[in-house]
């Protein structure tokens, strides 16, 4: 059995990827709204721990590019929590979650993860569409 702060980063994970089984998150996309939802950064080894479990639990599926995307079950799971906030869904969520166990079998690229880390902490300056236009 996982100690209670894994649970806790099954529960913020599921709340990151949040959407359909039929839309997908990226490790960037899934940093940002950890540290939005938790006032924190995760570290791999954290979203590789939450993300394997849940897999391995039919929860959400993992794709090569390491992009996050939840199963039917997780999808319903997600849906089921009415009327709460953003920073209240993993609390809400981890409630509805299954018993996990870690699977040490998922191991997610350090390079995937510096790239979103990075990517996330120095984003690319915004450039207007119509400025991009004069570049091609």
């Amino acid at each position: 059995m996982a100690f209670p702060s894994f649970q806790d980063d099954a529960a913020i994970l599921m709340a990151a990827i949040g959407g359909t089984e039929r839309s997908s998150r990226s490790v960037r996309s899934v940093i940002g709204t950890w540290d939005m939802i938790n006032v924190d950064v995760p570290s791999r080894e954290m979203i590789e721990s939450a993300a394997g479990a849940l897999q391995r639990a039919g929860l959400v599926v993992i794709d090569e590019e390491w992009r996050l995307r939840p199963t039917a079950e997780g999808a319903r799971l997600q849906r089921t929590p009415r009327r709460v906030s953003m920073r209240g869904l993993p609390s809400a969520i981890r409630e509805l979650l299954p018993p996990l166990t870690l699977d040490a079998s998922v191991v997610m690229p350090q390079e995937i993860y510096d790239a979103a880390l990075e990517d996330y902490l120095h984003p690319k300056p915004l450039i207007p569409r119509w400025l991009t236009g004069l570049f091609r």
